[in-house]
């Protein structure tokens, strides 16, 4: 496995990372619970270092299951979740106060079974709270050692330029991949002259670019109705692999790390083998 450094400042990261969400199983019907813990295992025996998760993953699912299978190898892993999601039995709606801040990740602590987290990140800014409160919030857990780094996720560039000046920000997390390519205007330029840390997330888009099997006419719950391929009808269009998509990002300039649901072993040992066969060749 190759490791990097993420951001100036920040951890030292695989440069594939375990993406969190299908680990939660809502929204993603072919998941099995049992594999599910077991690629946890495998990720860690294949040297993926970084775990990337959120509260909203499967409302605390995906949290539990990082800390009940990780918790003896804590001190080897980077575990990076999220905050700025709320959520009851009948709505979803977004909130940076410094309460609910400061209650999320008490709640993250205790299902992830750490008394730290590596990365802490916005993960929706939630457009009401001022980023400078929010700064203030973060830079205080920092201080107090509940979390170790700041990052934050889906930011235009002018809200991280915001960012950057009042909160020691390490690493940003955005959609990156063959078919969504929009972070190379400006986000990607930014946090390479920053020296700041850059996360793809979906860089499959969420299954389409690896032909995961997908049925538009199910009734089963599934994220992918939701994608932007999806309503443009351009999914049926798509051609190419997993390998090419993964060479994509490990090729891409300032992109530190890209994470990868893998809800299987055998999706784990796969992933791993391609990452590994690009940097032997």
């Amino acid at each position: 496995m190759v490791y990097r450094l993420l951001g100036e400042n920040g951890p030292r990261v695989s440069v594939i990372g375990y993406g969190g969400w299908a680990l939660g199983e809502e929204g993603w019907p072919d998941v099995e619970s049992l594999l599910a813990l077991r690629s946890l295992e495998e990720a860690f025996d294949r040297g993926i270092t970084l775990y990337d998760t959120a509260p909203f993953y499967g409302r605390g699912l995906s949290e539990e299951r990082i800390g009940t299978v990780l918790s003896s190898v804590r001190k080897q892993i980077v575990i990076a979740t999220k905050c700025g999601i709320q959520w009851d039995d009948s709505r979803i709606w977004l909130s940076l106060s410094r309460d609910d801040i400061l209650r999320e990740v008490e709640d993250s602590l205790r299902r992830l079974k750490t008394d730290y987290i590596d990365l802490y990140q916005v993960h929706w800014y939630d457009q009401k709270t001022p980023l400078l409160e929010v700064s203030k919030t973060l830079q205080e857990l920092k201080r107090q050692g509940v979390i170790r780094h700041i990052g934050v996720c889906n930011f235009s560039v002018g809200l991280l330029a915001k960012a950057v000046k009042w909160m020691d920000v390490v690493s940003v997390q955005t959609e990156y991949n063959l078919v969504n390519r929009k972070a190379e205007e400006e986000i990607l330029p930014f946090c390479q002259k920053a020296s700041i840390g850059f996360l793809a997330y979906s860089p499959l888009a969420q299954g389409f670019l690896a032909g995961r099997a997908f049925d538009p006419q199910s009734y089963v719950k599934d994220v992918r109705k939701h994608h932007p391929l999806y309503k443009t009808g351009q999914w049926r269009q798509i051609t190419g692999g997993k390998e090419e998509a993964f060479r994509f990002l490990l090729r891409a300039e300032g992109v530190t790390a890209f994470l990868v649901s893998m809800t299987k072993p055998s999706h784990v040992r796969e992933n791993v083998e391609i990452v590994e066969a690009f940097f032997s060749s």
